[in-house]
């Protein structure tokens, strides 16, 4: 899917950058408030997470392409500012420059009209057509669902800063050419990301679109990594506001439009604060063990999969992912049929599917499909479509770590299945449930298969190519 933080991630070009926007109104009622700052939104080859995200062209979507208005010179004292919050980041934060990073200022026009073309010239209808169609197999979004115009809106309404480590470029945004407390707190995030890209590269260890590609988790878990300890940082940051700063910072924030988040999936929402909350609790355990110094021998060994953010203690015990084949289909389902998709999902993204799908009665309990999911060992997923006939194919191989794990997934399975599709047709080693397509779950062992297929026939060559469920 092109979001590999949508369900798989973000898998369109969305800009390979660092967006930083607070989002205001998960929790209205106390007022709560979350920060998200997706660093490199990487542009993989999945479909199951949020950061890769894009979809059908809307008929709403862009508009001709004028010049926007640049953003102000910033004045020296600006500058001033800003060297003062860079040496204030080096020395919190421990991390030295190797060199200069190089910053400029757009204004907001500017981030739109650059998230714009990005989207135009790295995504295809056809793509996010085959994006959303995974998406509503797996039961995360309706298939009618137009997630372009959202995606544009959660890329550039409120972006503050980006750091872009394709071309080591800071940009800070701002139509005043000053920086406010919020604009500050984006400043020193950001280039918290530079030190990190010149100290541990972040392509080299994976972060990008190839590495999205390659191996999704890992990139997903050094994703969360990287946002946790600068999301840290700003919580370091903030601790030095005086009453004014703090003012300004909560005026700032009160003056936000959140209505975008309010007409998010939650699935996807959920998805794209995950580096952000889940990484910012990771990166608080080590850091509460030794400070930035035990955060940087993380980061020397960083994790490997979102399992390992979610459960630290599985990082420390080497508990690494399992390499799932994933059969080649093609010639299993005969003329036609065209891959659309493959990828792996996940402990996150199989924790949403049984959580947060669209369906808010098909959902289980937060902590049912956390336990569920926690047994988690590897898994790998591929997707076919039928233009023709309108049909899709999917098969979602999960591996677990006991036959245990896998005994309480296909219980929990069941039962969102059941509320999602109706009563089930049982037969010893699977259950299958209609729907517009047949859906069934297969088990042997610690081996669990979920296939949607347009009828029995079609699920029983699928199947065949799968040894472990036989």
């Amino acid at each position: 899917m092109l979001s590999r933080r949508t369900l798989i991630g973000l898998t369109i070009g969305l800009v390979a950058l660092c967006l930083c926007v607070f989002a205001v109104g998960l929790m209205a009622a106390g007022g709560m408030l979350l920060y998200r700052s997706v660093s490199e939104a990487p542009t993989p080859a999945a479909t199951l997470r949020a950061t890769r995200a894009a979809t059908a062209t809307s008929a709403n979507s862009t508009p001709a392409h004028t010049t926007p208005q640049a953003a102000p010179t910033p004045n020296p004292d600006t500058l001033a500012e800003m060297e003062d919050i860079q040496r204030w980041v080096i020395e919190q934060r421990g991390l030295k420059p190797n060199g200069p990073v190089e910053r400029k200022f757009l204004s907001e026009a500017e981030v739109l009209d650059r998230t714009r073309r990005d989207f135009e010239e790295d995504t295809t209808p056809e793509e996010v057509r085959d994006d959303v169609r995974v998406l509503a197999l797996l039961g995360l979004i309706d298939p009618s669902f137009d997630l372009y115009d959202l995606y544009l809106r959660l890329y550039s309404e409120g972006v503050a800063g980006f750091y872009d480590p394709d071309t080591h470029e800071l940009v800070v945004v701002s139509n005043e050419g000053q920086l406010n407390a919020y604009e500050r707190t984006t400043f020193a995030h950001e280039y918290n990301h530079a030190l990190q890209d010149q100290t541990y590269g972040l392509r080299a260890l994976g972060f990008s679109d190839e590495g999205y590609d390659t191996d999704p988790e890992k990139a997903e878990a050094l994703q969360a990594l990287l946002e946790g300890d600068s999301t840290l940082l700003d919580e370091q940051y903030q601790a030095t506001f005086t009453s004014a700063e703090r003012r300004e910072y909560d005026q700032t924030l009160d003056g936000l439009d959140t209505s975008v988040y309010r007409e998010t999936p939650d699935f996807l929402l959920r998805d794209f604060f995950f580096p952000y909350s889940h990484g910012l609790d990771f990166v608080r355990r080590y850091y509460a063990e030794g400070g930035w110094a035990r955060v940087d021998e993380v980061w020397r060994d960083p994790p490997l999969s979102s399992e390992q953010i979610m459960h630290p203690e599985r990082y420390e015990s080497g508990d690494n992912p399992i390499q799932v084949p994933r059969p080649a289909l093609t010639d299993t389902l005969g003329a036609g049929w065209r891959e659309i998709d493959s990828s792996v999902v996940g402990e996150w993204y199989t924790y949403l599917i049984l959580a947060y799908g669209v369906d808010p009665g098909a959902r289980l309990s937060q902590s049912a499909a956390g336990n569920a999911a926690a047994g988690w060992g590897g898994d790998s997923y591929v997707a076919f479509y039928h233009e023709a006939q309108k049909q899709t194919v999917l098969a979602l191989h999960w591996q677990w770590d006991t036959t245990q794990d896998a005994d309480e997934f296909t219980r929990a399975f069941q039962r969102y299945a059941d509320k999602r599709f109706g009563a089930a047709d049982t037969a010893g080693d699977h259950v299958c449930w209609e729907s517009a397509e047949r859906h069934c779950l297969y088990f042997n062992g610690a081996h669990t298969l979920w296939l949607a297929a347009p009828d029995q026939t079609m699920l029983d060559k699928v199947r065949a190519e799968y040894p472990d469920l036989k």
